[in-house]
């Protein structure tokens, strides 16, 4: 028996990203060296933290649903000494995301059309976006996966390149 879906208050569902599909998100991103990475809705910061162990790179995660926050301080808290991440409890709405250099999206297509122009004006050129299940409207990604988890889950990955 599944639990019910948590909504947060702009009604995006809080779902856990499998940690084969966070990886290959992550892969596609070909993070380097101190880049920072932002995780708009990062969850319980699982991504945060694979990112940490993939490459030096400074993590800042926004999040504003309760029981998340809470998932990831213990998984921060589990994993030890992470001075590179920060996880922050306000609205991605306001994050300033101009010197970001790649960044994490799990969100619906209705949100990510929401938050395009943010994306659009504040990005810095060459920022890297990776997304799954659901494309960012009226922006041509550089890459489009077909992923099949173990469990023969079907995921689509994007990934796009602020021009």
């Amino acid at each position: 028996m599944s639990s019910p879906t948590i909504f947060t208050s702009l009604g995006e569902p809080y779902e856990l990203t499998p940690d084969e599909v966070v990886l290959e998100k992550l892969r596609l991103l070909d993070l380097k060296d101190g880049e920072l990475l932002f995780d708009l809705g990062c969850g319980d910061a699982r991504s945060l933290i694979a990112a940490s162990k993939m490459a030096k790179v400074t993590c800042v995660g926004y999040e504003i649903l309760p029981v998340a926050l809470k998932a990831a301080a213990e998984n921060l808290k589990k994993e030890g000494n992470l001075d590179s991440i920060e996880i922050r409890a306000e609205d991605f709405f306001n994050a300033d995301i101009s010197k970001v250099d790649a960044l994490i999206l799990y969100l619906t297509r209705n949100m990510l059309g929401k938050i395009s122009l943010k994306l659009e004006n504040e990005l810095p050129v060459g920022a890297r976006i990776v997304t799954h299940d659901f494309d960012i409207p009226a922006w041509e990604a550089e890459k489009v996966v077909n992923f099949i988890s173990r469990k023969a889950t079907p995921f689509t990955l994007y990934l796009y390149r602020k021009k």
